[in-house]
């Protein structure tokens, strides 16, 4: 869980991040998609859920090769009681090895995206004081932490790309 301690900020010095978060917008994926129910062909093919995905782009623009990359990014609470799964963060793979590379012209390996699909109740089949009160929690800052090999970011992303389909 977020440490309330952390010094969270606005800017970061070593990455650039691009944040889009679609409402509405069926992917359609077998195999990142899967909330925890697991069973994603009920979701998809009812019309009691809304699709919540969130895509953050994190490049390394820093000088130097940044190695065993880990990033955890953390949702706005009041999402709990909404999202079907009740987990509002996510994150890379724990025991996986991720180097971003310096920003080199060749190759786009100074990369990564870190991104998930949630689902929540049908937006049009709620009332609308409980459907604000999902797009403000949506609308929060997202606490996003990453640490690698001799450093780590506190980060609050704030402006981000809403799309509603």
């Amino acid at each position: 869980m977020p440490n309330p301690s952390l010094n969270y900020t606005t800017k970061s010095k070593y990455f650039k991040i691009n944040t889009t978060i679609e409402i509405g917008k069926n992917t359609n994926t077998k195999t990142n998609g899967l909330d925890s129910t697991g069973n994603i062909p009920k979701t998809q093919d009812s019309n009691e859920f809304t699709p919540l995905n969130y895509n953050i782009r994190i490049e390394n623009i820093s000088k130097e090769k940044l190695n065993n990359i880990k990033i955890v990014v953390f949702l706005d609470k009041g999402l709990e009681p909404y999202i079907i799964s009740g987990l509002v963060y996510f994150g890379t793979p724990i025991q996986q090895r991720i180097d971003l590379n310096a920003p080199n012209t060749k190759k786009k390996d100074n990369c990564i995206d870190v991104s998930r699909s949630a689902w929540l109740p049908n937006l049009s089949q709620i009332d609308a004081d409980e459907r604000q009160k999902i797009l403000d929690s949506i609308k929060k800052p997202i606490k996003l932490i990453i640490k690698w090999d001799g450093g780590e970011e506190d980060l609050l992303l704030q402006n981000f790309d809403i799309k509603m389909y």
